[in-house]
C-alpha cells in the first residue's frame, strides 16, 4: 500500500510518480543519484563553504552545551542519568537558554552589534567554568559516553552503518538553503529582518513573526555571529547556519527517544530504532527544509527522558520537576500548540508519577509549582513580549477575546476561516488515519507498521500504555482543534518511535535476529533511497559548492531555486534608492533589496494608500519611501482559491490600472509574465 502511493505529480506534461517508480529506477540507476548530487560547480571550495557554516553553528551551540550540561550537574540530578543522557539534555537546555538570551538582546536592540554574540558566548562559558564546567568534559565523562555509544556498535554493525548513512544524508542536506515557503517567509525571513533592523519588535508586516519563535533565535544568533566573524552576506550565511541547527534538534529528539528505549526496551531494539528513526522521511523532510517541528519534538522527547530518569526523585527533589517543566516550556516557546501537545501531557504524567508515590513520600504541592516555574522561565518571556507589544499574550490566537494590534474584525474572520477545523465525520477520520499511515507523501515505509506491532505489548508494558494514551490524546487534539496538516503531528513523533522500538523487540522475539534484521534493513533502505533523491526533500545538489548556490540570488542560472521575479529584483533594483513594495509575495528571505511587504493576514501598504483620494496616492508612496511595486498575481490568486487563506479584496488589477491611468505607477518591461508577476515604478 505504501509503495503504490503517488510521491509527486509531474504536471500536465509528465506522468505522476508513485514511490515504487522512483525506488525501482534508482536502485538500478545509481548514477542518477550522483548526477543529482553534482548538478553544478563541484570543487574543494564546497568543503570550505560547509566548514564555514559548521564554524558558525559551533559558535552558537558549543557555549550553550557547556552551560546546559553544567547546570544539570550543579542541580544534583545528573547522578541519576547516564553520560549520554546528560549530554543530550544539557544541549537541549543550553539551546533554550541561548534562545531566551537572544530574545532579550533583540528586544534591547543589541542583536546586530558585532560584539553581542561573542560577549554572550563568553558569558555562557564563564558561568559554566564558574560552576565547575571543566569537569563536564573530563576524561571520565568522555569515556563513559563513548562506551555507551560503542557497545551497541559492536553487537549490531549493520544497524549502526544504516544509522550513520541516515545521519550523513540529513546533515549534508541541512547544509543547503531551503525552498520551503514558510521558511522563506518567517522561519528565516523574520530573523533576517530583525538582524538587518537591529532589534526585535512587533511586526506589522508578518503576523507569524509575532508568535513564539525560540527555535528561530538560533538563526538570528547565527546571523549575528556571521557578522562578528566578518563573513560577507552575514544574513545569508547566518541564515543557512541557523537552518542547519535543525539537524541538532533532529538528532537530539532521536537520541533522547533511543535513550528511553534503552531504559524500557533494551539495547538491541534501541540500536535498530536509531536506524529506523534516522531514516524516517517525514521527520527528516521537515528538518532539511528548516521547519521547526524538530525543535518541538526534541523538547518533548527530552522532557519524557527527564521524567523517566528522575521519576523516583520527582516528589522529593524540586530541581527534577523544575527541569521537566523547563523542557516542556521550551517546546511552548517554539510553538503555541505545544501547550496541548507537550506541556499538558508531560505535566499530567509528572503529577501522576508524584501521586503514585504518596504512600511512601509525603506530597509537597510546591514541587508541582516547580513545573509551572520551569515552563514560565522558558515560555514566559514570549508571552510577556506579546502582552506588551501586541496587547495579547497569545497573539494572534484568542483575538476575539483578547484583541490585538492590527486585528480588525475582517482580519479576525479571515484568520478563523483559514484555520477552521474541517468537517468531522467517520469517513474524514478514516481518511486522516490512512493519510498518516501510508498515503501522506512524507510518510516513511516502516515507522507506522512497527508502531502498530508495538501495540501487541499493550497489556504487558506500562510504557506502551502511557505512550498510547498520550498519542491518542495528541491525535484527538490535532483532529478536533486544528486544520489537519499532517506535519503538525510530528512534534509527537517520539511516541511513534517509542512504540516502534517495542515493535522491533517483538519482531526479534518472534522472527529471530536474522529475519527481523533483513525486514528492517529493506524498509530502512527504501527510506534512505528516497531521502537521497526525493524532490520533496528540497535541493538535491548535496556536493555542489554553496558559494555557487549563493550566487543564484543574483546571477541567472538554470536553477529554479530562486524565482525569476526575485532574481530580477535583485539584479535591477539594488542600486536604486527607496523601497520595493511586495504585494502577494511574502517569501522574503532571498530578496536582497529594501522591502515592504505583508502576509495575507496583514494590511498591505497598497490597500492603505488606495483608501486615500487619488490625488494623494503619489505623495503617500513617496512618504513611505516606496519606489517600486511588485505584484504577484499568481500568489494572490492562489490565496483566493477555494479552501485557501483569502486575500484583501481591495487589491485588484483594476486598482493597479487606475493608478497607472493616474500617472502614479508606470509598468516596467521585465521580461516576466505580467499575468503572474507585474513590476511597476512609482512615477516621480
Amino acid at each position: 500500500m505504501w509503495v503504490t502511493q503517488i510521491l509527486y505529480d509531474g504536471g500536465q506534461t509528465d506522468r505522476s510518480h508513485p514511490r515504487w517508480h522512483l525506488l525501482f529506477s534508482l536502485f538500478f540507476l545509481p548514477d542518477e543519484i550522483f548526477a543529482a548530487w553534482t548538478d553544478g560547480v563541484v570543487s574543494w571550495r564546497g568543503l570550505v563553504d560547509r566548514l564555514r557554516v559548521l564554524m558558525i553553528v559551533t559558535a552558537v551551540t558549543l557555549p550553550s552545551w557547556l552551560l546546559g550540561g553544567q547546570l544539570l550537574r550543579v542541580s544534583g540530578i545528573a547522578r541519576r542519568m547516564r553520560g549520554i543522557e546528560v549530554a543530550i539534555l544539557g544541549l537541549a537546555i543550553g539551546l533554550s537558554l541561548q534562545a531566551t538570551a537572544t530574545l532579550m538582546l533583540g528586544l534591547a536592540g543589541w542583536v546586530s552589534y558585532r560584539a553581542a554574540m561573542p560577549i554572550l558566548g563568553a558569558i555562557q562559558i564563564a558561568i559554566a567554568l564558574a560552576l565547575g564546567a571543566h569537569r563536564s568534559i573530563g576524561r571520565d565523562q568522555i569515556c563513559d559516553t563513548c562506551k555507551q555509544m560503542a557497545r551497541p556498535a559492536g553487537e549490531h554493525p549493520l544497524a549502526v552503518g544504516l544509522t550513520l548513512i541516515g545521519i550523513a544524508l540529513v546533515a549534508i542536506r541541512c547544509l543547503l538553503p531551503s525552498n520551503e515557503f514558510d521558511v522563506l517567509e518567517y522561519h528565516q525571513g523574520a530573523p533576517k529582518q530583525w538582524f538587518q533592523e537591529g532589534r526585535i519588535g512587533f511586526s506589522e508586516q508578518n503576523i507569524y513573526a509575532n508568535m513564539p519563535m525560540a527555535a528561530e533565535m538560533q538563526t538570528l544568533a547565527a546571523m549575528s555571529w556571521a557578522g562578528a566573524l566578518g563573513v560577507d552576506d552575514a544574513w545569508w550565511w547566518g541564515g543557512l547556519a541557523g537552518k542547519s541547527t535543525m539537524f541538532l534538534y533532529w538528532i537530539l529528539a532521536i537520541g533522547a527517544t533511543a535513550c528511553l528505549a534503552c531504559r524500557w526496551i533494551g539495547g538491541q531494539a534501541a540500536c535498530w530504532l536509531m536506524a529506523v528513526a534516522c531514516s524516517g522521511l517525514a521527520f527528516a523532510e521537515v528538518t532539511v527544509l528548516g521547519l521547526i517541528e524538530p525543535a518541538v519534538a526534541c523538547y518533548f522527547a527530552a522532557a519524557l527522558l527527564a521524567l523517566a530518569a528522575l521519576r523516583r526523585q520527582l516528589a522529593t527533589q524540586p530541581a527534577a520537576m523544575f527541569w521537566v517543566g523547563f523542557l516542556a516550556g521550551s517546546a511552548l516557546a517554539c510553538k503555541y500548540p505545544a501547550l496541548l501537545f507537550v506541556c499538558l501531557p508531560v505535566g499530567s504524567l509528572a503529577a501522576w508519577q508524584i501521586f503514585r508515590q504518596r504512600s511512601t513520600v509525603p506530597i509537597d504541592l510546591r514541587v508541582l509549582g516547580m513545573f509551572v516555574l520551569g515552563c514560565a522561565i522558558t515560555a514566559g518571556p514570549w508571552l510577556a513580549k506579546n502582552a506588551v507589544l501586541a496587547h495579547n499574550p497569545v497573539y494572534p490566537l484568542a483575538a476575539g477575546l483578547l484583541g490585538g494590534n492590527q486585528f480588525s474584525e475582517a482580519k479576525m474572520a479571515q484568520w478563523q476561516a483559514a484555520h477552521a477545523v474541517p468537517t468531522r465525520s467517520l469517513s474524514a477520520l478514516a481518511d486522516s488515519l490512512f493519510s498518516i499511515a501510508w498515503s501522506w507523501k512524507s510518510q516513511g515505509a516502516i515507522l507506522i507498521p512497527l508502531a502498530l506491532i508495538g501495540l501487541l505489548r499493550f497489556k504487558r508494558s506500562p510504557a506502551v500504555r502511557i505512550a498510547v494514551a498520550i498519542a491518542i490524546f495528541v491525535f484527538a487534539v490535532w483532529w478536533l482543534l486544528t486544520h489537519h496538516l499532517e506535519r503538525f503531528l510530528l512534534p509527537a513523533i517520539p511516541l511513534a518511535m517509542l512504540l516502534a522500538g517495542f515493535g522491533i523487540r517483538t519482531m526479534f522475539q518472534h522472527l529471530g535476529r536474522a529475519l527481523a534484521s533483513i525486514c528492517l534493513t529493506m524498509g530502512i533502505l527504501c527510506n534512505l533511497v528516497l531521502m537521497a533523491v526525493s524532490p520533496t526533500m528540497g535541493d538535491p545538489r548535496l556536493l555542489v559548492d554553496t558559494s555557487a548556490i549563493r550566487r543564484e540570488g543574483i546571477e541567472p542560472t538554470d536553477s529554479i531555486r530562486v524565482p525569476e521575479h526575485v532574481l530580477w529584483a535583485n539584479r535591477n533594483l539594488q542600486s536604486t534608492d527607496g523601497v520595493l513594495l511586495l504585494v502577494g509575495d511574502a517569501a522574503i528571505f532571498n530578496y536582497e533589496v529594501p522591502l515592504r511587504y505583508s502576509t495575507c493576514f496583514n494590511v498591505s501598504d497598497l490597500s492603505e494608500i488606495a483608501r486615500l483620494p487619488a490625488d494623494q496616492w503619489r505623495e503617500e508612496f513617496e512618504q513611505r519611501g516606496i519606489r517600486h511595486v511588485l505584484v504577484h498575481w499568481g500568489e494572490i490568486e492562489r490565496y483566493r482559491g477555494e479552501g485557501n487563506y483569502g486575500f484583501d479584496p481591495s487589491i485588484t488589477r483594476e486598482l493597479i490600472r487606475a493608478m497607472v491611468d493616474q500617472g502614479v505607477l508606470k509598468p516596467l518591461d521585465t521580461g516576466l509574465d505580467p499575468q503572474r508577476v507585474e513590476v511597476l515604478a512609482v512615477s516621480p
